[in-house]
């Protein structure tokens, strides 16, 4: 057990939300010796078939130390980062990363955690503040914490308690993704994209791919993935479009794997072939289920309120050019970690804690923006966002 000096009045943390935000919270803290729980409300361990995910520095070293997993062995290097120009060439320049999968990251932490402390299919209806501490009320049931994390995602159902008035705001443009089993590509497709991180800049478009682990986190060439990402204008009308599904449902601000209207998918295919090189073209012709999400601006002027805590996501929801979401978090985890060992006193810890927080928070939302502003992606005016994703 680690030696802890500022936790004499926290004993208990309650996590809302299971997704890799409050895995990484829950975690590093149970190695804190705290009695840690988490509510889920999703029921049962997600599919592994979810978005790739540059694998940065925070999230490989929490792997290594707190889930015992070599980042090595759960990611697919690149070399050279590869950019196509309309005509399909490309010219390459040397830079060396490595890609994971969600599910790579996702496994391990939730590993970690027994049934006891991950609780899924659970909702958190109500946070309570106390003078010491949180009610977190799940149905009928009430749960005194020391401390409450909330790490419920962009769609937070419970920053207002800390942060109140700060919705994500629509950027004006959604990212279509596609996920394809390496062995379903032709072999020449396939060499086209291997060791190469590529990209594609058009007129207020940009596409990216490179190939991640496949089933349980193999990197055996042939057994991986190929992950893409298309980044494309869309008003209010187009993105309501683009996530209702084949059944007419409308998701609000994305559309899960499976579910692609016909007609809309037929669109994309029509973009690609106008608009696309012919490698990256083929991509999406071989893409059966392709996905899509809306890219959103997010950011708070305080990440803590008296015993609640917001981590990940449910505070700053930076865009995916930055390549930071899945980083953010697990230095989050990494840094309150690190405060409650080295800080006296949990006030100071969590004020210190905090001040780094937003500080990496603001630089991360801030180089999202003129990412997309360079790219020509930004609407002239982000839009508020009124409607959760379910």
């Amino acid at each position: 057990m680690l030696a802890v000096t500022s936790l004499s009045d926290i004993k208990t943390v309650g996590v809302v939300g299971g997704s890799l935000g409050g895995l990484f919270q829950a975690v590093a803290l149970s190695e804190l010796g705290l009695d840690v729980t988490v509510w889920e409300r999703s029921a049962g361990r997600p599919d592994d078939r979810g978005a790739g995910i540059v694998l940065q520095p925070s999230v490989a070293w929490f792997l290594s130390v707190f889930c015992g997993v070599d980042p090595d062995q759960v990611s697919v290097p690149v070399t050279h980062r590869q950019f196509f120009t309309r005509d399909g060439r490309s010219h390459h320049t040397l830079m060396r990363q490595q890609m994971i999968s969600w599910g790579a990251i996702y496994k391990p932490l939730r590993d970690r955690l027994d049934t006891v402390r991950y609780r899924d299919g659970q909702h958190v209806d109500v946070l309570t503040p106390r003078p010491d501490g949180v009610d977190v009320q799940v149905g009928a049931a009430v749960h005194p914490v020391d401390l409450a994390i909330i790490a419920d995602g962009s769609a937070s159902r419970h920053r207002g308690l800390v942060a109140p008035n700060r919705e994500p705001r629509y950027a004006g443009y959604v990212a279509y993704r596609g996920v394809i089993d390496e062995g379903e590509l032709p072999e020449e497709l396939s060499a086209v994209f291997r060791d190469r991180f590529s990209f594609y800049d058009g007129d207020r478009t940009q596409f990216l791919c490179y190939f991640i682990p496949g089933d349980f986190g193999t990197t055996e060439p042939g057994k991986r993935r190929m992950n893409w990402v298309w980044y494309v204008r869309a008003d209010a009308a187009d993105l309501d479009r683009t996530t209702t599904d084949r059944n007419g449902t409308a998701h609000g601000l994305s559309l899960p794997p499976g579910l692609i209207a016909p007609q809309v998918h037929a669109e994309l295919l029509d973009r690609a072939r106008r608009l696309l090189p012919q490698p990256i073209r083929e991509l999406v012709e071989h893409t059966r289920e392709p996905f899509a999400q809306a890219i959103l601006d997010g950011r708070v002027s305080r990440m803590r309120k008296d015993r609640i805590l917001l981590t990940g996501d449910a505070a700053f929801v930076v865009r995916p050019h930055t390549a930071a979401s899945a980083e953010k978090a697990a230095a989050d985890a990494i840094t309150l970690f690190t405060a409650l060992q080295q800080v006296p006193s949990v006030e100071a810890a969590l004020e210190a804690w905090e001040r780094d927080r937003l500080a990496e928070g603001a630089a991360l939302y801030r180089h999202g923006v003129g990412l997309g502003q360079r790219m020509g992606l930004n609407a002239p005016e982000a839009t508020p966002i009124t409607r959760r994703t379910d």
